[in-house]
């Protein structure tokens, strides 16, 4: 196993217990103890967790920004699942609209293949990684580079935004439930998603099973502005009917997430 995958499975084994210890970890992934405390030392350099004495604890969230390059290592399998499945909504002639989560970073390698498309989005990622795509017209909407999230954010997007007719919006949040909505963790970040929808004919809310439940600082919209919610199988069955009995179309990605596909599996 490669020292980034080991790494991003200690992520994975931190965010289920919120605690790891070197002795299970060097276990568990046969190597040895020293192995792991240079992988500790990393992502605590990296600011996701704090290393105690023959181990590490989970730094308790905030309703602060997560670094991106943090945030992409977190369910990273579950997103690329769903960013899959979002991918077989997207026609060809679409003009569709990309937040700056990872989750919706994860969905747009899955439209390399997708012929006549304009993506427009305000995260510099999305950008970088369909650089290049002769099939896709890329429109990046300026404005102000927030560093730890790598989006732009002000009134600059929040305009360019409003002069686009988007067919489709493609957007993950900071969590959502159907008291407070789609919510974000800063008021800048909420506003800028807000406008992303507001002009958007169909909704397609991108959200791993850790969003929900989860209400952040700033609410970006009800749920009920979301046509299709795409989550993943580790969502419990009872979030998901709740939002099936809002309205909302549940589909939930299964399968493999190295390869596009057409088995989807709608709920509601």
């Amino acid at each position: 196993m490669r020292a980034e995958d080991r790494r991003r499975e200690i992520i994975r084994h931190l965010d289920d217990q919120g605690i790891v210890k070197v002795t299970e970890l060097s276990s568990i992934f046969q190597v040895t103890e020293e192995t792991i405390r240079r992988d500790l030392e990393r992502l605590e350099s990296e600011g996701y967790l704090k290393r105690t004495h023959g181990g590490a604890v989970k730094i308790a969230s905030t309703q602060e920004e997560t670094a991106f390059h943090i945030r992409n290592m977190r369910n990273r399998y579950e997103k690329q699942l769903i960013g899959r499945w979002a991918a077989e909504l997207v026609q060809p002639g679409d003009v569709i609209a990309v937040d700056a989560s990872t989750t919706a970073l994860q969905f747009v390698h899955f439209l390399k293949d997708k012929k006549d498309l304009v993506v427009i989005t305000h995260a510099l990622k999305v950008v970088m990684a369909l650089a290049g795509n002769p099939d896709i017209t890329v429109i990046c909407t300026g404005g102000t580079l927030h560093p730890r999230t790598l989006s732009f954010v002000g009134p600059l997007v929040e305009n360019a935004l409003a002069s686009y007719n988007i067919k489709k919006a493609f957007i993950s949040c900071k969590g959502v439930t159907l008291e407070e909505g789609i919510t974000e963790s800063t008021e800048v970040q909420a506003r800028v998603k807000a406008e992303l929808l507001r002009g958007a004919k169909e909704i397609i809310l991108l959200a791993d099973h850790d969003k929900f439940g989860t209400a952040a600082l700033a609410t970006v919209a009800p749920v009920t502005v979301v046509q299709k919610l795409i989550t993943d199988n580790g969502t419990p069955g009872e979030e998901i009917e709740k939002f099936r009995r809002a309205g909302v179309e549940i589909i939930v990605a299964e399968g493999r997430a190295a390869h596009q596909g057409s088995d989807l599996q709608a709920s509601g």
